[in-house]
């Protein structure tokens, strides 16, 4: 009879539990990982073809004024199945340092109501035009059976048959061609100062430009008052900061605003609230006359005095290497 080590058995028995135990949790960890992948937020989403859409499941005509200042977009569906728009996203940059801007912009309506612009467009919508360009406007749609968007222009620009665009309906931001303002009709300019608010302002052709009359800082003022505001600062009463509601009010009623608009709205923020009408003051002369000056503030809506004349210098620089000819 042959007799059995007994040690050598065991080191057998622990090797083959061992063996099948690894097994089993290799199996275990790999049904286990499979699970987790399978569970992970996103890991394999896909979006629903309900919730997709394509460019071309919109048609857009695009029409625009004589004068090259009111574009017109119809959208309509041109599949019955078509998601709701959600935005527009209109390419402006088609005519390099010439081009439109969202600042060029004086008024917009979709379906008749004020439209919702936006120069920027945020994260998450796969959209992303800022990878193409950051002259654009982002235009919000509210939920409709078609859209009709009117944008105004404070100039004419000729059309760019193939600029971009990007329409972003359900999960999905496709991009296009659409008919968008190209190069401007007539190069920007603007005619100084003096044009508009001097003695010869009522001779010259100036009167034209006045008709809806010139608005700063959420006042209206007529050319009467805008020329007797120029009579005064021109006088003894002349207060540097009145330079730069001129320069504002030069390029405003030239339509160029957009050019300007950084120094523009630090002017426009500094008279906001003001009526001009009521800051004129009376002082006195050592022979007893009289004489009208401007009682400006020092600070207002957090804008100096030095920053709005600062701002009206550049403006005026600006003009003088941009000026229209008469």
């Amino acid at each position: 009879m042959k007799v059995f080590n007994l040690s050598w058995l065991g080191v057998l028995a622990l090797f083959t539990f061992g063996f099948f135990a690894c097994q089993k949790e290799s199996s275990l960890n790999k049904e286990l990982s499979e699970k987790t992948t399978a569970l992970a937020p996103g890991a394999a989403a896909k979006a629903s073809p309900k919730s997709m859409s394509s460019f071309g499941d919109y048609s857009i005509a695009v029409t625009m004024s004589p004068d090259g200042k009111t574009w017109t977009y119809n959208i309509t569906r041109a599949k019955q199945n078509a998601k709701n728009l959600s935005h527009l996203i209109i390419n402006l940059n088609n005519c390099g340092e010439e081009s439109a801007t969202f600042a060029n912009i004086v008024s917009a309506t979709v379906n008749g109501a004020p439209a919702d612009l936006k120069p920027t467009e945020g994260g998450g919508t796969g959209c992303d035009p800022q990878e193409t360009t950051n002259n654009f406007v982002k235009i919000n749609f509210s939920e409709a059976n078609s859209w009709l968007l009117v944008i105004t222009f404070d100039r004419g620009y000729n059309a760019e048959e193939s600029a971009l665009g990007w329409v972003k309906a359900g999960t999905s931001c496709n991009t296009g061609t659409i008919k968008a303002p190209g190069c401007p009709l007539t190069s920007y300019c603007s005619f100084s100062q003096g044009y508009f608010f001097a003695n010869g302002a009522l001779n010259n052709g100036a009167s034209s430009y006045w008709t809806s009359g010139l608005t700063i800082g959420g006042t209206t003022y007529t050319q009467a008052q805008g020329m007797n505001f120029w009579s005064i600062d021109k006088g003894k009463g002349g207060d540097q900061t009145m330079n730069a509601f001129f320069q504002l009010g030069a390029v405003r009623l030239s339509s160029n605003e957009g050019s300007v608009g950084d120094d523009a709205a630090i002017i426009e923020a500094y008279f906001t609230g003001m009526d001009l009408n009521n800051k004129i003051a009376t002082g006195n002369n050592p022979n007893g006359s009289t004489y009208q000056y401007f009682n400006l503030p020092v600070t207002n809506n957090n804008i100096t005095k030095e920053a709005a004349i600062a701002a009206g210098s550049r403006i005026g620089e600006y003009i003088a290497a941009n000026h229209c000819a008469k």
